[in-house]
């Protein structure tokens, strides 16, 4: 029999079929949002048991991912059981899983991919300071979609890092995850913390730009002896492309001892992006304007229009231009995307640049034109909240990427200043805002 509804969710198509059950797109008919329906239905022969392990891992789910909210991790909603069926309600992502993405033929180039691994580091680090522990990052758990940004999928074997009573208490001798993908302590049965997601994340990584995972093996028992005791070869063995500087990155990320692995997500995704600027200021070096513009105007500009600038000598900015990569952008092409995380700032050399916002779906409004000598995104420097706003090219442009992971590594003095400035004009904006409230509230009270 077809299902037509599950709950108060009308189902509109099948997506695909899972190792416990299928998963729909979905309209929640109470608000009118397209969604998608994660289910498992309960085979007769499940005892009550299985059956209550079940419904509590849905519900652990709903709880853990209820608590994350980023661009790059997929929501939960809601959760329930319906005529002998549990299921999961989750943000519908049209997007593709990340092994269809490494199948296509016109397939992402390394720099595409290093910048897919560096979302996924950021998201995770996201995560685990939440105290979340994913325990199954792998490739089918990474959804990409358009301008390959990518989604974090299925928390549901996820555990809190730092709580005294775990959400879902693991039977003695069963391991959750997927073996090719599991750290050695993981594989031990150690207690995890969040080494063990880097470590997974250094597998799909390897697997990722080599197409070969890092530990083969014809069976499990020796896939797990692998894992915990031999070292993988070089990533460039297998892919020419890749530097030494990378095969560095992933056996960091791949050691068997957590004291030498990675000790965040985030700083393993730092060192791609430090390994990232340093191409791309070799590759901007003859790109045209990219020497012959007024360094001296450019910089007098910025301390003239630009509070968070206005102290920095002209030595000072000089060396973040320095470190700083250049970047191209043609006619029509997207700088970034509002709701998008990022942790670069603009300067504009040449070219206008558009910076625009959807307040209504499918309308875009443009909120202003930048010139040569404007500086946009300063905020992502401060935090890595989600952009307010879209950034497109009005013509061929050419922009200073003023990152902030740059920034902090070659010259953390400037970073600090540039912190410092800008934490200032945001306590401004706040004191303000805080004025403005308090005026309402005293008309309102006046008035009543």
């Amino acid at each position: 029999m077809e299902i037509t509804k599950i709950g108060r969710y009308e189902i509109i198509e099948e997506l695909g079929q899972g190792a416990m059950g299928i998963v729909y797109k979905g309209r929640d008919t109470a608000i009118n949002r397209i969604v998608a329906i994660k289910t498992a239905k309960f085979s007769r022969d499940v005892t009550e048991t299985e059956k209550k392990n079940l419904i509590q891992r849905s519900y652990q789910e709903a709880r853990i991912a209820g608590q994350l909210s980023h661009p790059n991790i997929t929501t939960i909603y809601d959760v329930g059981e319906h005529e002998e069926m549990q299921y999961t309600v989750m943000e519908y992502v049209d997007g593709k899983e990340l092994p269809k993405i490494m199948l296509e033929k016109k397939a992402p180039s390394l720099k595409q991919k290093i910048n897919i691994l560096i979302l996924i580091g950021r998201a995770l680090h996201y995560a685990h300071q939440k105290g979340i522990i994913h325990r199954d990052i792998k490739p089918a758990n990474i959804m990409v979609v358009d301008d390959l940004q990518i989604k974090i999928m299925d928390f549901g074997i996820a555990k809190l890092a730092a709580s005294k009573e775990s959400l879902f208490k693991t039977q003695p001798g069963l391991i959750l995850g997927t073996p090719a993908y599991m750290s050695p302590e993981q594989l031990s049965g150690e207690d995890l913390n969040r080494q063990t997601d880097i470590f997974s994340l250094g597998v799909l990584s390897y697997e990722l730009l080599t197409d070969k995972k890092p530990f083969q093996a014809e069976n499990l028992t020796t896939l797990i002896k692998n894992i915990a005791f031999e070292n993988p070869k070089p990533a460039s063995q297998f892919n020419s492309q890749i530097p030494k500087e990378i095969d560095k990155i992933l056996l960091k990320s791949l050691e068997k001892k957590r004291e030498h692995r990675y000790q965040t997500s985030s700083e393993f995704a730092d060192d791609l992006e430090l390994f990232l600027n340093k191409e791309e200021i070799v590759k901007t070096q003859t790109a045209p304007g990219s020497e012959g513009y007024n360094k001296k105007n450019l910089i007098q500009s910025l301390k003239n229009n630009y509070t968070f600038f206005s102290d920095f000598t002209d030595s000072e900015l000089h060396d973040i231009f320095k470190i700083s990569s250049k970047k191209i952008y043609r006619k029509g092409s997207v700088v970034f995307k509002e709701n998008t995380i990022g942790n670069q700032m603009f300067i504009i050399i040449s070219g206008e640049i558009l910076i625009t916002k959807h307040f209504r779906k499918g309308e875009e409004t443009i909120l202003n034109t930048l010139k040569v000598g404007d500086s946009f995104g300063e905020m992502s420097i401060m935090d890595c909240s989600p952009r307010y706003a879209s950034a497109i090219a009005k013509s061929d442009s050419l922009l200073i990427a003023i990152s902030e992971v740059i920034l902090r590594n070659s010259e953390p003095k400037l970073c600090i200043k540039l912190y410092k400035n800008l934490s200032s004009i945001l306590s401004e904006k706040l004191k303000k805002s805080d004025a403005t409230t308090n005026e309402l509230r005293t008309i309102i009270k006046n008035t009543s």
